[in-house]
């Protein structure tokens, strides 16, 4: 299966949507070369063995191997284990090369032809799993704040973020046992607004088609603890490597790491973070008393092995289904009308 070809729509419309990512990537990446020796960093990272850097791309393939586990029970029985996990690299790698969280459309959009679904249903379970992560990170901010900063503000901002996710969480639970009662009023106020009807309607019947997961508890519980998973694959990564680096850090060092990098990659950005992933890591063990020239060559380490890993298994995936990187975001930014076929327009069978 293949991305057809497809307009290349107005670039400046793209261009002004990328500025924003790319200036704040850009900030982050000025602040480092005024506060961080590149050069001692670099002098760091040559001291990092080869058996290091290959726990670090084991773990990646752990965490994407335990993350499709979650979000194949969310897909529901059709989708098959070896699909989701390739198609969640997709989603990586795509997020990795081009900018505006382009993976996450790529993710449903490849599912959904694979699926032979409407790409809309796909795109609900990714929602899910993104309210799933926000409560996770929310949760271990909540544990962690008092910990290592003793700072109630923030504990708070967490404790409303976790509320408000699990309000989301329980309100998307009753739409699912309920959707033909939102069904028929959503058709209701679309008769009153044709408009309505004609554009938005169809999608948020593909998404509410989507959510049927969530109205099996085993999918449900299976979802988020594959997710949770995922988040507790990083964590020992990221704390162990942490380690390795600086003997006597603490293994809730990389655990606060991990959670302060989820907060800063969650900011518009250059793809793949640049220059966020880095400056939220330095951020975050400056706090342990690390020095920066440490924090950047941890945080370099990891970034260049994981886009290596996500980036080896995600080609491979987009060449497997007959895509090929050239022209993809173009292609992707145009696959808007989810809701005209179950299969989009721009996407075919070889």
């Amino acid at each position: 299966m293949r991305l057809g070809q497809s307009n290349n729509g107005n670039p400046l419309k793209n261009l002004w949507r990328i500025i924003p990512g790319v200036l704040v990537s850009l900030v982050a990446i000025v602040a480092l070369f005024n506060f961080v020796s590149f050069g001692s960093a670099w002098a760091v990272i040559r001291t990092v063995k080869i058996w290091q850097i290959i726990f670090v791309a084991l773990f990646t393939v752990f965490f994407l191997a335990v993350r499709a586990i979650g979000w194949k029970a969310l897909l529901g029985e059709k989708a098959t284990y070896k699909e989701t996990f390739l198609k969640l690299s997709e989603g990586y790698f795509v997020n990795n090369i081009f900018p505006l969280r382009m993976g996450e459309i790529s993710r449903a959009i490849f599912m959904g032809v694979t699926m032979q679904v409407n790409p809309a249903q796909i795109l609900s379970s990714i929602v899910v799993e993104r309210v799933f992560d926000l409560m996770i990170m929310a949760t271990f901010l909540v544990i962690l704040i008092p910990v290592v900063l003793d700072l109630q503000a923030y504990q708070s901002m967490a404790l409303i973020i976790l509320a408000v996710m699990i309000f989301g969480l329980i309100t998307l639970y009753f739409i699912a046992r309920n959707q033909e009662k939102v069904k028929k009023i959503l058709g209701n106020l679309g008769q009153r607004v044709p408009m309505l009807n004609r554009f938005l309607l169809p999608i948020f019947y593909s998404l509410l088609d989507g959510f049927q997961t969530l109205r099996s508890p085993i999918q449900f519980v299976i979802g988020f603890f594959g997710v949770l998973g995922s988040w507790l694959v990083s964590m020992v990564q990221y704390s162990a490597f942490l380690i390795f680096m600086v003997k006597d850090a603490g293994w809730w060092w990389g655990v606060a790491a991990n959670t302060a990098l989820a907060m800063g990659i969650a900011l518009p950005s250059a793809p793949a973070g640049l220059g966020l992933f880095e400056g939220s890591l330095v951020a975050a063990l400056k706090i342990f008393g690390i020095d920066e020239s440490i924090g950047l060559a941890y945080a370099l380490v990891l970034h260049v092995v994981q886009f290596i890993v996500t980036g080896a298994i995600g080609l491979y995936a987009l060449y497997r289904d007959g895509n090929s990187v050239k022209g993809l975001f173009s292609r992707l930014t145009q696959q808007k009308q989810f809701e005209k076929n179950p299969i989009n327009p721009g996407v075919g069978h070889e």
